[in-house]
């Protein structure tokens, strides 16, 4: 599925419009022939290892200089924004969709539109790479949550797998605390309101605008399209099968309960297989999020990947190199080395992932169909990461019973009106 997109508004363009001349050599070429790459990533070197030795086995005369930075998302984004205000733009870099507009405007990327390995990319995936009609990075990958379930709990109740819709979920919840089920659904304080992300997708389904671009553009509002979603959540609340504690837990506290047998159900994604598939007498599946009416489609929290961008300040042998780089990523080779390494779902037009058959269903219903939301990216203001995170706050203080759905929405309509 599909929706129209507006244009997203310049994140700090003012700031990275300096200079970005300070970015060393680039053609590139030592004595020895030798080209180096400086490659800026949002994950360990660790885990882009294996990648980058297949790559140079390849390309012997191509090295990599890697970097990334600690923290979260939130962190890598604005070293980025540092490292590009401080004209040190690297080679490549991994670029997220909040922040590409802004660097199309202080013409940082390189267009990559015409390129032949973008030929190989999904339409979804060009689709949030895209601004003004190019496409400037290569995302290779999508990911989306699915609801992680322990079958020997769900079995205390009489269930072999999670109901359809919100109602049956919430009756299953109810029967598993009956049951003895000590925790039977958790939510990460940093994730609360998964199943209303997957809402929105279903309600925006068939309009030409997704329900957040249509709250970015003065046609709705989120207490109007939010706040009716948010009384639905707070019944997990309200028939006590998830207690307010979630406000204070961390997503390795959550996973730790499902680890370990304790926790029937939790949000969850193709990342945690490895882990789930390490615990011991971890009797487990991967199931589709409740929807609100049977009629509705399911959707999930997710969207395409982070892309690849190419610094537009490259020419010569190093930009021939980087051009080199995102070619190796995206052939099959460097596609499965990814999707080892990285726990990512590659979405491309020349590779079928081999995924773990517990996730096959969400794969199928989510990644394959597009049905994945992500209500961040409808929004047309600068501070898309400070409106979601409020989101996570003001559910917070719903499930403390501080505020109602209403004035949660209430209170995100004023905090959008401080960011336009």
């Amino acid at each position: 599925m599909k929706f129209a997109r507006t244009t997203l508004a310049a994140l700090a363009a003012g700031a990275m419009a300096l200079s970005l001349a300070g970015c060393g050599n680039n053609s590139g070429v030592d004595a020895n022939g030798n080209v180096t790459l400086e490659f800026f990533a949002n994950n360990t070197e660790d885990v882009y290892k294996p990648l980058l030795t297949g790559f140079q086995k390849k390309n012997p005369k191509i090295k990599i200089k890697f970097s990334t930075t600690t923290g979260a998302q939130a962190g890598y984004q604005q070293t980025l924004q540092t490292r590009i205000s401080g004209g040190r733009l690297p080679d490549v870099f991994i670029a997220p969709p909040e922040q590409l507009p802004a660097l199309v405007k202080a013409h940082a990327v390189k267009d990559l539109t015409s390129e032949s390995f973008m030929d190989r990319i999904g339409d979804t995936n060009k689709e949030q790479s895209s601004v003004d009609g190019k496409v400037w990075t290569m995302s290779i990958s999508s990911w989306s949550n699915a609801m992680a379930y322990n079958k020997d709990l769900l079995a205390k109740a009489g269930y072999d797998k999670l109901p359809e819709t919100w109602d049956e979920f919430l009756d299953m919840l109810v029967k598993l605390k009956q049951a003895g089920v000590k925790e039977p659904y958790l939510e990460p304080k940093g994730g609360l309101g998964a199943p209303v992300e997957g809402w929105l997708g279903a309600e925006s389904q068939g309009q030409s605008q997704t329900i957040d671009q249509q709250i970015s553009d003065k046609k709705t509002t989120f207490e109007k399209a939010y706040s009716p979603l948010y009384a639905k959540w707070e019944e997990l609340i309200k028939k006590g099968v998830m207690g307010s504690n979630v406000t204070g837990l961390g997503d390795d506290q959550v996973r730790t309960e499902f680890v370990n047998g304790r926790l029937a159900v939790m949000p969850s994604g193709y990342w945690d297989v490895n882990t789930f598939n390490g615990a011991k007498n971890l009797n487990y599946s991967f199931g589709l999020y409740p929807k609100l009416k049977a009629s509705d489609e399911s959707f999930a929290p997710g969207s395409a990947d982070s892309g690849y961008a190419i610094s537009a300040k490259l020419s010569g042998e190093k930009l021939k190199a980087a051009e080199k780089f995102l070619d190796y990523i995206s052939s099959p080779e460097g596609l499965k080395t990814a999707q080892d390494a990285l726990g990512s779902i590659p979405s491309t037009k020349n590779f079928t992932p081999q995924l773990d058959e517990k996730f096959k269903e969400p794969y199928e219903q989510y990644i394959k169909k597009g049905n994945i939301y992500l209500n961040s990216i409808g929004w047309d203001i600068t501070g898309r990461s400070t409106l979601r995170g409020a989101t996570y706050s003001e559910l917070a203080q719903v499930a403390l019973g501080k505020e109602s759905p209403v004035q949660a929405g209430k209170n995100l309509d004023a905090k959008l009106a401080t960011l336009r």
